[in-house]
């Protein structure tokens, strides 16, 4: 039950990610509260690549592989951006984040939503795999 797609590097395909994943909730049985945490991971995540990734300004490909197995969610995102860790990153203690004009609050939900994450730099290439816990319908 694996799905894979690939977007270019553009900000304007974030629609196109949101229509491709609306088999989440019928095909792989997943509930509007998981899927909407699922798209914020990677929405988040395609941004942040599309933002920061890219020294140049070509076009490049972003893979986005999806996979279901029993009450979990398998995403690896992957892009020929520039090495980021997203593990290594850490936001400061904050007061009242809502009012923060720092960076990595997409970092601080993507953490909250996901169950497990795994960065890796293969083929001068970062992977990065999310696990979410989901609970079918």
């Amino acid at each position: 039950m694996d799905r894979a797609f690939q977007y270019p590097s553009h900000i304007q395909e974030i629609p196109h990610i949101r229509k491709d994943l609306e088999f989440l909730e019928q095909e792989w049985a997943i509930p509007k509260t998981e899927i909407k945490q699922i798209l914020v991971i990677i929405e988040e995540i395609f941004s942040n690549i599309v933002r920061y990734a890219f020294e140049d300004r070509q076009e490049h490909a972003i893979d986005i592989r999806l996979g279901c197995d029993d009450n979990q969610i398998e995403i690896e995102i992957i892009d020929d951006g520039i090495a980021f860790n997203p593990l290594d990153y850490h936001l400061g203690p904050q007061s009242d984040p809502a009012t923060s004009d720092a960076g990595g609050m997409g970092l601080t939900l993507i953490r909250a939503f996901s169950s497990k994450m795994i960065y890796q730099r293969n083929s001068d290439k970062n992977h990065l795999k999310i696990t979410k816990k989901v609970n079918r319908k």
